[in-house]
């Protein structure tokens, strides 16, 4: 039975309600949308024995607190967040990412800023039930403190996973990128290789680099066409690399686009942080593609499993 589970009392910096969006829409207008670090999206949901299609809480830079209505199966990926469950009686245990736990009704989970990365995923049993919109749960609306999310009741046992299936956070990151239709608009044809800075307007539509200038030549009356998550698109000289939820049609220069492999390591690139590119062919970037997908499959597979078996 469902039932309203886990209270907001301290909402972080921006934290959504995610699944794997609404692949198939874009055609009508709809963003794709979504978990934006897919990988660690799935890990949380296999640790608590979800399929990834499950909706996590996707916590950005900073968790916040949270107490429990109703006995919880939980589970944490993504950034490394601090994590503390509390009991009613004051004892506190700390818990390291990635982990699954539970928490009983008056349990507080602390949840505090990640140092490496981005985004932390917060998965429970069966999903959070939140009201299904278009066929996805995944909605830009920020959790606030009050907000009560709701789930099935469950319980989980204190348990971790070999640290060799945790995908790594590097603070400095390396993207994989194939020229885009716009490439021969640019004047600076080594611009891939300068360095570039995360800067803190990015967010889930897109993430905005500060570097030098790039120039491009081109009518600037430029008709809007479709664009995906991963374009690399230039405005006002400066690159902005499209996110999950960004827009399905864009009239900015599209000069690259970001081998889908990657798009992972770009949700956890850091406001201040460096970014640099490679570029890649198409045949590289779809075996890239193929080779992740296959390795996360097997691994949630296998932790989900492990999970299904261990439920209380």
């Amino acid at each position: 039975m469902i039932s309203q589970a886990l209270t907001v009392l301290r909402a972080g910096a921006s934290s959504t309600v995610q699944d794997l969006g609404r692949p198939g829409g874009r055609s009508r207008g709809v963003p794709l949308g979504g978990a934006f670090d897919r990988s660690a999206h799935e890990l949380a949901n296999a640790l608590v024995g979800n399929d990834p299609e499950a909706a996590s809480v996707e916590l950005t830079l900073m968790g916040g607190t949270f107490r429990a209505e109703a006995p919880l199966a939980l589970a944490l990926a993504g950034a490394p967040m601090p994590a503390v469950r509390q009991r009613p009686d004051g004892v506190r245990e700390r818990f390291e990412v990635p982990i699954a736990f539970g928490l009983e009704p008056g349990d507080l989970l602390e949840l505090g800023g990640t140092a490496t990365g981005v985004r932390t995923y917060l998965a429970v049993r069966g999903g959070w039930r939140t009201p299904p919109v278009l066929g996805s749960r995944s909605t830009e609306r920020v959790l606030r403190a009050g907000d009560c999310l709701p789930a099935i009741p469950s319980r989980s046992a204190v348990r971790r996973i070999d640290p060799s299936l945790v995908p790594r956070i590097d603070p400095d990151v390396l993207i994989r990128i194939m020229p885009g239709p716009d490439i021969s608009l640019v004047r600076d044809d080594c611009w891939h290789r300068h360095a570039y800075t995360v800067t803190r307007e990015s967010n889930r539509m897109g993430v905005r680099l500060d570097g030098p200038l790039i120039e491009v030549s081109g009518p600037p009356d430029r008709l809007s066409v479709p664009v995906t998550p991963g374009a690399v698109q230039v405005s006002g000289g400066r690159l902005i690399v499209l996110g999950v939820a960004c827009g399905t049609m864009g009239g900015y220069p599209w000069v690259a686009h970001v081998a889908s492999c990657d798009l992972d390591r770009l949700a956890q690139a850091r406001p201040g942080r460096e970014l640099r590119f490679r570029w890649v062919d198409v045949g590289e970037a779809r075996r890239l593609d193929r080779a992740g997908r296959r390795r996360r499959e097997r691994r949630n597979l296998t932790i989900a499993t492990l999970a299904r078996d261990a439920e209380v």
